[in-house]
């Protein structure tokens, strides 16, 4: 009697420390949980392979600190298949703090592809204005962008050897938790004919699914569950799976709390109604 009580009085402290633990614990560990990979994924993914080695690559990263949780996590699994199939990109942002964490992401991953910035992969930094910036970058590249994000001029970079237009463009990539991304589609995907995949949120998956099945976006990740089956197609355990073994650590902890104090709840009541009928046919004897 005295365990199914202590079952269901437990002391919330020791509850917190389980689930800092759940949540701990699992970053470390290098285990990956089997996921159903979706179609919208694995068209990204087939989208990427299917260009040459050596083409260039728009890879537009429009999200801040606020949605790092999805979208840090999808840049990152993206931009590890860009590398790993060695193309050349550019990333280009629309959102002030997303150049800053798209290049530290980038400085990262580029010494495990033997990857140089400059020769392999530039950042065209901060922009403005992505209706006027996009009209002028289709004809004139270089005249457009003038300056990578540390002030070099981008004429003068390897990386951008051969690309003067939105012609010389073979994929465009863009990670976005807002509609910004139907840009990309009105004036470089649609006029060119640039195949495009994109990255958003879970809230903005809905919307752009529309973009998918029309075949304007050649394939998608849907939130966090998107980068954690993107890094199982390329085999890594990388930061989304990280991050989904400690949620569902947590969410095992959670469920097996919850089984545990109703079992004792109810095995408790069941000991109660027994010794109470035990009394009650003792006393009336």
């Amino acid at each position: 009697m005295n365990l199914l009580r202590t079952l269901q009085t437990v002391d919330r402290r020791v509850l917190y420390a389980l689930l800092l633990l759940s949540v701990t614990i699992p970053f470390f560990l290098t285990m990956k949980i089997p996921v159903k990979i979706s179609p919208s994924t694995q068209k990204l993914y087939d989208t990427v392979e299917s260009i040459p080695e050596g083409s260039f690559v728009i890879f537009g990263t429009d999200w801040s600190a606020g949605t790092r949780g999805e979208n840090g996590a999808q840049t990152e699994a993206l931009m590890r298949h860009v590398m790993r199939h060695k193309l050349r990109f550019a990333i280009l942002c629309f959102d002030p703090q997303s150049a800053t964490l798209a290049q530290t992401i980038a400085e990262r991953l580029q010494p495990e592809y033997g990857y140089k910035e400059g020769v392999n992969w530039t950042n065209w930094g901060y922009r403005v204005q992505e209706v006027l910036f996009f009209k002028a970058l289709a004809n004139d590249v270089v005249n457009t962008v003038k300056a990578d994000n540390h002030g070099a001029p981008i004429q003068t970079l390897p990386v951008m050897k051969g690309v003067t237009s939105a012609a010389d463009v073979k994929l465009l990539l863009n990670v976005n938790p807002t509609n910004t991304y139907t840009y990309y589609i009105q004036f470089l995907q649609g006029p060119f004919h640039i195949p495009m995949v994109f990255a958003c949120t879970a809230v903005m998956a809905p919307e752009a699914f529309n973009y998918v099945e029309s075949g304007q976006i050649s394939g998608m990740l849907n939130g966090l569950m998107g980068a954690i089956e993107y890094e199982q197609l390329l085999g890594v355990v990388g930061r989304a799976t990280k991050d989904s073994n400690c949620l569902s650590f947590a969410h095992l902890l959670i469920i097996f709390l919850m089984v545990m104090g109703n079992v004792a709840m109810v095995l408790e009541r069941r000991a109660k109604k027994a010794e109470f009928s035990y009394n009650a046919a003792g006393g009336s004897q």
